[in-house]
């Protein structure tokens, strides 16, 4: 399978990129960096210079792929500070990556990778691809737009095309530059190897739904194995059953950091912290469950790689 990861340079497409070629996959990563720019580290077949805005450089990186998976978009602290460029990302260059897709010969598969943020004050209890989005962060709207642009050419121009809107990732970073450190998981390694204890920003009381990148790879290469099984109205959560509470992360963290490491990290809550909350998000994973996917959940070998990042890192 040809494969073309659109903004496979960061912390999801690194490892995409890498389990994708593991696999036998050819994989094609676009970036907007000069080719002297893009690090050594990135695992890819081809690495090519696409802006999304240049109409005829899309359609060279999009040549002869048989599926493209869009990462390309500003995470939520780029967002918050730019959020002009994040509406940007998710419409406009969202409508020309399709417009690219449209011209292409054959149309390849369209995977647009979305986030659980787009139902904000939504997303409590039991939330499923039918809960109504309600975006109020940048970054949340910008990835809405981006669903919604990829479902109008699903529905006027007939692309194949998927919205997967993903909960909590946590794993390694392919490499320590990939600048992903806010995310708790990869925090609160960070903080046990530089520091050796583990400092909460809330209690920790909160629950969220956690899934390894290892998962996440695995999930989208099915995707696009399966377009055959994919649902009719075009969105599909992708999550896992580790619903864990933020204080529940922490110590499977501190037990890794014991059990590798020879040392038991203590867990502190910031003075400053806000109050917590109890109520639950019950993230449905039921849509991809029933269409054949499982899951390997394999949470404390995602702990144990970063750590060990972080301690090369380090030394």
């Amino acid at each position: 399978m040809r494969v073309v990861l659109l903004g496979g340079i960061g912390y999801v497409g690194g490892r995409v990129a890498q389990y994708l070629r593991t696999r036998g996959h050819h994989v094609r990563v676009t970036t907007r960096r000069v080719r002297h720019h893009v690090p050594h580290w990135m695992p890819a077949d081809e690495v090519v210079q696409a802006d999304l805005v240049d109409g005829a450089q899309l359609r060279t990186a999009l040549a002869g792929s048989e599926v493209v998976v869009h990462l390309a978009a500003p995470d939520e602290i780029e967002s918050a500070a730019d959020p002009r460029g994040a509406l940007r990302a998710g419409g406009e260059l969202t409508w020309n990556v399709l417009g690219a897709v449209t011209e292409s010969t054959p149309p390849p598969l369209y995977l647009y990778l979305s986030t659980f943020h787009v139902y904000g004050p939504n997303a409590h209890g039991a939330v499923d691809e039918a809960t109504l989005p309600q975006p109020i962060h940048p970054y949340a709207l910008g990835r809405y737009l981006g669903e919604s642009v990829t479902q109008l050419f699903r529905r006027q121009h007939g692309v194949r095309a998927l919205c997967v809107r993903m909960s909590n990732s946590i794993g390694a970073p392919i490499s320590r530059d990939v600048p992903r450190w806010s995310l708790a998981g990869n925090d609160l390694c960070l903080q046990a190897v530089t520091t050796k204890r583990l400092l909460l920003k809330t209690p920790g009381t909160q629950r969220r739904n956690f899934l390894t990148l290892h998962d996440a790879a695995r999930a989208l290469e099915f995707l696009s194995v399966h377009p055959e099984r994919w649902p009719d109205d075009g969105i599909v959560h992708l999550g896992s059953v580790m619903n864990l509470s933020i204080r529940e992360l922490a110590e499977r963290i501190a037990a890794q950091v014991n059990a590798s490491m020879g040392f038991a990290p203590a867990i502190a809550v910031a003075a400053e912290a806000p109050p917590g909350t109890e109520e639950e998000l019950r993230f449905s994973i039921e849509r991809l469950a029933s269409m054949g996917f499982t899951w390997t959940n394999e949470l404390d070998d995602e702990i144990r790689a970063t750590l060990k990042l972080c301690a090369k890192a380090e030394g």
